[in-house]
């Protein structure tokens, strides 16, 4: 295993890295807001606060690092290329293609702009606050709904409506509330709570006991299978772990224990496992969720063989993939029923920029451990999380993307920016 990354510490830091990761989380594709808001607003304030932060950004860091040939730049440039590519090829200049890659190149800019140390303190601090927050609001909206009622109902390009709390979205469009927080689906959130978690497990030299516990409760609230199936395989990488120090041994007894209260739990509310295992039975293979998924992995792959080397292009794709699922089921889905990120860039792009895709996924697992096994966990996970939600324009998506490429730092040194210590 490698050893951690970031020893425990009540560092503080500077107001401007709370702005970028405030931004990073809260004005992104992934929340409600921002993400799928009817509201024009939200978007236009979104464009205008990645346009500051770039300036930013390029701004007050040291240029140089732009042409330095590292593992980070080399991929984004790459990325870059590839997205042109198909953009070229099907004779289409979509704004998609811009903002794909402006997007890439901000999370590529933030990579280079904060250490690993920030990036991972102030990430796990933001997502447990944002947990706390989560977890009672989700209580009370099941408990007292009537609080929840004062707030402002706004409706999503869907035409789902939620209760916009600011800090918090409540749904009580289903029969039962879950947890979504500030993101447009509780399958959103469940990812960042996972990847929280394997934070704290695989890149800190002594995990965060509360934190864990309350990144754990909250996934619970999301009612989200693909959040329990993505945490199991969390554990399993963790448990896979050789080194048998007293605080690892620890650790893994904590999780276990959670792990089996959990799961206790869930057994013995059979309503509560009906909610989170039904959808993935064979007699729920109609159920909305549960077909969309399906749907995503098979439509996706058809128009990839059928468009194999630079994919069908951002334009055309939702008709062809209206196409496709008529041929499939019968009826001809939405792209907004598309939930897989990974098919979908094999379809919209084509075999090159997918393969590299993968790659950058992969750099990531390789980060958390030298052990194959831990890493086939956790790349596990990360399959999870790219087939669960489109996650194309997604900042933190591409900003862990553009991280994983990042070379991994020695432990204890005083700055492990990518300009100063990444290498091809």
């Amino acid at each position: 295993m490698h050893t951690s990354l970031v020893e425990n510490s009540k560092e503080k830091y500077s107001l401007k890295y709370y702005i970028i990761f405030f931004v990073i989380i809260f004005i992104s594709d992934d929340t409600y807001n921002f993400g799928t808001n009817e509201n024009t607003f939200y978007l236009l304030f979104k464009y205008f606060v990645y346009l500051f932060l770039t300036l930013y950004l390029v701004g007050s860091m040291n240029l140089k690092f732009l042409t330095v040939s590292t593992k980070s730049s080399l991929g984004f440039y790459l990325a870059a290329f590839l997205i042109l590519t198909t953009a070229f090829f099907n004779i289409e200049f979509s704004g998609g293609y811009v903002y794909q890659i402006w997007v890439f190149f901000l999370g590529f800019l933030i990579s280079n702009f904060l250490s690993y140390k920030q990036f991972l303190d102030i990430y796990l601090k933001f997502i447990y606050g944002i947990s706390i927050i989560s977890i009672l609001v989700f209580l009370i909206a099941n408990t007292i709904p009537s609080v929840i009622y004062i707030f402002p109902i706004q409706a999503n390009s869907a035409g789902a409506t939620v209760y916009n709390l600011g800090v918090c979205m409540v749904s009580f469009e289903n029969a039962y509330v879950r947890n979504m927080s500030i993101f447009r689906e509780p399958g959103v959130y469940m990812i960042y709570l996972n990847l929280a978690i394997i934070f704290e497990l695989f890149f800190k030299e002594k995990p965060n006991k509360r934190y864990l516990l309350v990144f754990i409760l909250a996934i619970f609230t999301t009612v989200s299978t693909a959040a329990f199936i993505a945490l199991i395989m969390v554990f399993m990488a963790y448990l896979f772990i050789k080194n048998k120090t007293k605080s690892i041994v620890k650790n893994k007894g904590y999780l276990i224990g959670i792990f089996v209260v959990g799961f206790t739990v869930l057994l013995a509310s059979g309503e509560l496992y009906s909610l989170i295992f039904d959808k993935i039975g064979k007699d729920n293979i109609g159920d909305g969720s549960s077909l969309a998924r399906g749907i995503s992995v098979l439509a996706n792959f058809n128009i990839f063989l059928d468009n194999f080397v630079f994919g069908t292009g951002i334009k055309h794709f939702p008709e062809i993939f209206g196409k496709y699922t008529l041929d499939l089921i019968g009826i001809s889905m939405d792209v907004g029923n598309n939930t897989n990120t990974i098919t979908t860039v094999f379809a919209i792009y084509g075999i090159f920029y997918g393969s590299f895709f993968i790659y950058m996924m992969l750099s990531f697992v390789k980060k958390a451990s030298n052990l194959f096994i831990v890493r086939f966990f956790l790349f596990l996970t990360m399959v999870i999380f790219y087939s669960n939600e489109d996650l194309r324009y997604s900042l933190m998506s591409c900003l862990l993307l553009m991280w994983g490429l990042k070379k991994r730092p020695t432990v204890n040194s005083s700055d492990n920016r990518l300009l100063i210590n990444d290498a091809v």
